[in-house]
């Protein structure tokens, strides 16, 4: 399979399983009429944001046998939780820019962006507590939740902290990153919950989550270290520097004192970051997130090979597949 067939069928196991929901979360509050006020912010997100959660707590669901009917409401709820965790991240991060794109907060400011994370996270608890869910599963979920919004508060104030120390390593930043997975761990426990999943279950398909979630990480960690656009150099010039980026300044001097000169410039030019780039892929970077997404790999293979396999499991698997080989064909090593 080549990559565009690879990124085609990565596309359709996330429609054909989430699509109704990842729509709906899009435009939900754009079209809520008490929030005329913040139309222009919301119709921005609603233009250039997707959640892929709700797929996978529809697959994670019927991986387990329930019905996919019934994620909905709670799938709905887990996308605004997300999106007010991305929209404060970027204000933790400063960061103006991704992927090629403004965000929010690069468009619209602090003010805005702190406004409708805060929205967006009350509307998914409201969409929570109003889902038609036994109480039972409920309770479970909410105490997922708790624990996850617990674990990255803890995470980012750590983080904060050792930045203005300047003892941020590749060890702590790669810690953070496994933090985050919790994330797509606690979206795959919640599914497995609410189709009535056993405890095994629901365990295996957690971790399945948090070793996706880390190859997800590391493939944009590394995206954004080799990108071209004011991305990276907000991030150099504000000291919010990728794994990446981190663990080649340790493995290469030559590369460190680039680092270093880059970040006393007021302005970083295009010639600069090309420099700078060439710099960093000849060191082993490469080599290091490619091993570290074929482990998490093995790891992930390895939860969903608990039980027989079913149709959902192989979906699960087949787009655990095409992640890990999306870095490969990007950036094949030398």
């Amino acid at each position: 399979m080549n990559q565009k067939s690879a990124e085609c069928m990565s596309r359709k196991i996330l429609e054909d399983n989430g699509a109704k929901v990842a729509d709906k979360a899009k435009m939900i509050l754009l079209e809520d009429p008490a929030l005329k006020e913040l139309r222009e912010p919301l119709q921005f997100i609603s233009e250039n944001w997707r959640d892929i959660t709700p797929a996978l707590i529809s697959l994670s669901c019927e991986a387990v046998g329930g019905k996919t009917e019934e994620t909905y409401d709670v799938a709905l709820a887990m996308c605004l939780m997300n999106l007010g965790f991305t929209t404060w991240d970027d204000i933790i991060d400063n960061a103006q820019s991704k992927t090629f794109k403004p965000t929010l907060f690069g468009k619209f400011g602090q003010g805005i962006t702190i406004i409708v994370g805060g929205i967006a996270s009350a509307k998914g608890f409201t969409i929570l507590n109003d889902s038609k869910i036994e109480n039972g599963k409920r309770k479970k979920i909410v105490k997922l939740i708790w624990k996850l919004w617990s674990k990255m508060a803890t995470v980012e104030t750590s983080t904060l902290r050792m930045r203005t120390q300047g003892t941020l390593s590749s060890n702590k930043k790669f810690w953070k990153i496994k933090s985050e997975a919790l994330d797509l761990g606690t979206c795959l426990k919640i599914g497995a919950i609410i189709g009535n999943g056993s405890n095994n279950e629901i365990n295996h398909l957690g971790k399945y989550g948090e070793y996706l979630g880390i190859i997800l990480a590391l493939q944009q960690d590394f995206q954004v270290s080799v990108n071209l656009t004011l991305e990276l150099a907000e991030k150099i010039r504000n000291n919010r520097l990728p794994y990446s980026i981190i663990w080649a300044s340790e493995h290469s001097k030559p590369f460190k004192l680039e680092l270093e000169t880059l970040k006393q410039k007021s302005v970083i030019d295009d010639v600069s970051i090309k420099e700078f780039i060439k710099l960093f892929l000849d060191t082993a970077i490469i080599y290091n997130i490619e091993n570290k997404i074929k482990k998490y790999k093995k790891l992930a293979e390895k939860e969903l090979n608990y039980r027989a396999a079913t149709n959902a499991s192989q979906s699960l698997k087949s787009f655990l597949n095409i992640q890990s080989r999306t870095f490969h064909h990007e950036f094949p090593s030398k």
